[in-house]
Order: structure tokens, then C-alpha cells, then sequence
């Protein structure tokens, strides 16, 4: 989008980073003048607006999870939320549990992820296996960090769950680390 163009409509990639705060002064300005004059564009930042809110609601409510950052895990702790964590070693386990006023429920899998351009993860519960596509992962820090869905597992009773962690490439996929979950109902 040209910063010196109010009419031009900006993209979605745009609209997205401008929501964020992603863009530069030059492409602030023209965004903030088209949306002056444009109804259209305007219905869609706040489209982004309200699509945010119901995220954090749901990420709130522990009805969603997610692969995060360690900063976000941080930040959440820093605004007051209880965050019950679990390191596992590469090819580790765990006891785990979650109490009744813990907020945020993370996982973090050690790992050696140097050289790794694509990850996935492997969840083998006994409700079944489910695989997560092309995670994103910090290499510097050797971990994946997994916010997991707190609903679900308050619901959960005894049980075991297994974790893979697969690095992917042209070759196909080999196992960097597993991780094992035993899991407690809070009593």
C-alpha cells in the first residue's frame, strides 16, 4: 500500500499488521487517512478487533490451546495469572495436575532444535493421536512451549499422554524427543 495514497484500500496483511502495531509511521498515517473515508475497511479492523476479543476469551476460559512464545508465558505471570508449568526433558516424564484456581496450564518440552526448519508435534492420547503441523519453536532456547487447554484437561481423568516432537524436512520426519503426561485429577 502507498503511504501517500488514502484511497488505495490496503490489504488484509496490512490492515492485520496495523492492528498489531506492526506498521511503520508512513503506513500508520496512510491507513489511519483511508479509514477516515472507507466504511469497508473500517468494518474490518474492527472485524480484527472482535476476532481478537473472542481469542483472548476463549484462551481465558481454557477452552483453547496453543504453541506460545516463553515471553508470552511470562507476560501472562506478570499480569497476575496463575501458571502452573511443566518441564519435561527430552524423552522425559512428568506427574502432573491442575488445581482448581490455576489460569494458564503450559508444557515445556526440552528439545535440541538447531538445525531444525520444520516441527511437529505428535499427540498420542487414549482418546487417539493428533498432529500438529509446522509449530512455531525458538531453536536458541531449546524448548516448545504449549499452552495447553485447561477445560479439557480439569475434565480429564487418569490418564497418560504422550507427546512426540518430530523435526521435518525434504527427507521426511525423525523423532527429536518424546515426552510423557501422567495425569492426575486434581483431588
Amino acid at each position: 500500500m502507498s503511504p501517500v495514497d488514502p484511497d488505495t484500500h490496503p490489504d488484509a496483511a496490512t490492515l492485520l499488521d496495523y492492528w498489531f502495531g506492526d506498521t511503520d509511521a508512513a503506513a500508520t498515517e496512510a491507513v489511519d487517512a483511508h479509514l477516515m473515508h472507507c466504511d469497508a475497511c473500517g468494518a474490518e479492523v474492527d472485524a480484527l478487533a472482535a476476532l481478537t476479543r473472542a481469542v483472548r476469551g476463549a484462551f481465558a476460559a481454557g477452552a483453547l490451546g496453543a504453541v506460545v512464545a516463553a515471553d508470552f508465558v511470562a507476560r501472562l505471570a506478570a499480569r497476575g495469572l496463575r501458571v502452573r508449568e511443566y518441564r519435561v526433558p527430552r524423552d522425559g516424564s512428568v506427574f502432573c495436575t491442575v488445581a482448581p484456581d490455576d489460569d494458564v496450564l503450559v508444557s515445556r518440552l526440552e528439545a535440541p532444535l538447531h538445525g531444525v526448519r520444520r516441527l511437529d508435534v505428535v499427540e498420542e492420547a487414549p482418546h487417539g493421536a493428533r498432529r500438529r503441523e509446522d509449530v512455531p519453536f525458538d531453536p536458541e532456547r531449546g524448548e516448545v512451549v504449549l499452552a495447553v487447554r485447561l477445560a479439557l484437561v480439569r475434565a480429564l481423568p487418569e490418564h497418560a499422554l504422550r507427546l512426540r516432537l518430530l523435526a521435518v524436512d525434504e527427507d521426511g520426519s525423525r523423532e527429536i524427543g518424546h515426552y510423557t503426561f501422567h495425569h492426575t485429577p486434581w483431588r
